[in-house]
């Protein structure tokens, strides 16, 4: 006899989910391989190695699958009983980043970011991420009959945004607190947050951001963006070598493994900048094709969160995806100088430990919200009033 479908690991992979997991694979893989080229001249000269960059990248690749997979067979909806401890737990190692001579922070240029050793090292803002989407999603699927009470709702959001955003900017990582927001206010509206009261707080949260944009070296990137070839040689250096870069590889690529870019005239070409190694060496077709594999992911992730069969899971989904997708178009604007320079990492194809495998977990999750749809929830929503 035929065992019915239980929530959670039962569940069978929904078209939805197999292309999820598809996407990932491919993008995880494609990433292997520009890591591998982007960053082989660099490691054979701080290493003696080419493949000092890509070995470690293939480890973290290994664990995020692992991470992937459970994360695909964990029933996402017992996340809610992780939110309290997650939001805990992420703040708890952003405090330890901050503390002034804390030897295991780890500052790479100019940026405190880190905690580990040598290259063991994690990024809790990539840990805060999904703190927050699972806080803000459990908050508001137990206060569903409230979201016109801003007090009940909003506030506790905002709360737990600003608490993020102070120790962030000490980082100081303006491109992951304006990512934060982003999602937090994503999630609001998803779940009804009328406009005023999410206006009342967007408003002065866009001027804080503003301002901070304009303060120190902040507002060197944002005039080299405006004119890079104004700072040939400064804040404008990196964006005038990562369009070099695209402009070199034409229609169709100078061919995998040619770039000229990745010989000392593109800094951090493996990691923020990947994706202008990949225009020369893939062309402008082999760009247009990794921008679809990211509207595609971002798509699907909104088709799982319409089909959600309970307002935790919708929220959680619509969270996941806005910030891949996000982070994706940050990236990919930064490279490209549509945008200021952020510091913000590809999804699934940037060299980076906690990134990938945070991320990749994340991914995870929305593979299990795929697969359990159709599946009732395995208890109420609870109320978190």
């Amino acid at each position: 006899m035929r065992r019915p479908h239980l929530p959670g690991s039962a569940n069978p992979m929904t078209p939805t989910a197999m292309l999820l997991v598809a996407l990932v694979a491919g993008l995880c893989g494609m990433g292997l391989v520009m890591v591998l080229s982007a960053s082989a001249v660099k490691s054979l000269d701080i290493g003696g190695s080419p493949y000092r960059f890509f070995t470690r990248q293939a480890m973290f690749v290994g664990l995020g699958a692992v991470a992937m997979w459970v994360m695909s067979r964990f029933d996402h909806r017992r996340l809610r009983d992780l939110a309290t401890p997650l939001l805990a737990t992420s703040f708890g190692l952003l405090f330890l980043v901050a503390i002034p001579g804390n030897p295991l922070a780890v500052t790479v240029n100019g940026s405190r970011r880190w905690l580990g050793i040598g290259f063991l090292q994690f990024q809790p803002s990539e840990l805060a991420k999904i703190a927050l989407i699972v806080f803000a999603a459990d908050l508001l699927a137990g206060r569903r009959d409230q979201m016109g009470d801003p007090v009940r709702t909003v506030r506790p959001v905002m709360v737990v945004l600003a608490g993020f955003a102070a120790f962030v900017m000490l980082q100081p990582d303006l491109g992951t607190t304006v990512l934060l927001a982003v999602l937090a206010f994503a999630i609001l509206g998803v779940a009804g947050a009328t406009p005023i009261s999410l206006a009342t707080y967007a408003l002065p949260a866009t001027a804080v951001g503003a301002a901070a944009s304009m303060w120190g070296y902040r507002r060197a990137r944002m005039l080299a963006f405006l004119d890079p070839w104004q700072h040939p040689t400064t804040s404008g250096y990196q964006t005038l070598q990562a369009q070099v870069s695209l402009a070199s590889g034409g229609w169709f690529g100078s061919g995998i493994g040619t770039s000229r870019a990745k010989y000392g005239f593109l800094p951090e070409a493996h990691t923020d900048f990947v994706y202008a190694i990949i225009g020369e060496e893939f062309g402008l077709f082999g760009a247009l094709a990794v921008q679809a594999l990211y509207l595609l992911f971002f798509t699907a992730g909104l088709r799982v969160a319409r089909s959600a069969q309970d307002r935790f899971s919708k929220l959680v989904a619509t969270g996941i995806s806005t910030w891949i997708g996000v982070q994706a178009f940050v990236n990919l604007g930064v490279a490209t100088g549509a945008l200021p320079n952020k510091g913000i990492t590809l999804p699934f194809l940037s060299y980076g430990g906690s990134s990938i495998i945070i991320t990749m977990a994340a991914a995870g999750i929305l593979v299990n919200i795929a697969r359990s749809q159709g599946t009732p929830a395995r208890r109420p929503a609870r109320s978190s009033g």
